[in-house]
């Protein structure tokens, strides 16, 4: 779950959990974060595709009808495609950027998996990245899902 990321695209600098709470901080007052809103902002796509998101145990889910993992990621063909010369990582997942020109943006995973498996988008199916913890950041493939 990306509740750092979450919490910047809210306005806040971080997040910091307290005991079993998860609080966006910096810039406002503390806010008590609710899990499940940090999954539908995660995977706004699925939800705008109709499907629910949910927290389960620290993890988002949903309930495809069907699913099917695509594979992985060609993450310096993708930045290529968007201009950019290179693709940068750091430590987690949410480090890949797009880098060239004196600049780099953040990498959208589910943007890239579109682009990297547009005939499961031609049949229907809503393509999204995943991975098994924050730092996998090489561990990042796209699920195929339909509702």
């Amino acid at each position: 779950m990306m509740i750092r990321e979450a919490c910047q695209a809210a306005g806040f600098n971080d997040a910091v959990r307290r005991s079993d709470v998860w609080f966006c901080t910096g810039n406002k007052p503390d806010q008590a974060i609710l899990l499940s809103n940090v999954c539908r902002w995660q995977f706004s796509d699925l939800v705008a595709a109709g499907f629910t998101v949910t927290n389960n145990g620290g993890r988002c889910w949903t309930n495809p009808s069907a699913y099917s993992d695509v594979g992985g990621i060609a993450v310096n063909q993708y930045c290529n495609s968007l201009g950019y010369s290179d693709a940068t990582v750091g430590e987690t997942v949410a480090s890949w950027r797009c880098a060239g020109h004196g600049t780099s943006v953040p990498i959208d995973f589910h943007a890239a998996c579109r682009w990297q498996y547009p005939v499961w988008v031609g049949r229907g199916f809503s393509l999204v990245s995943y991975f098994n913890s924050y730092g996998d950041r090489f561990g990042i493939k796209c699920l195929a899902l339909l509702r």
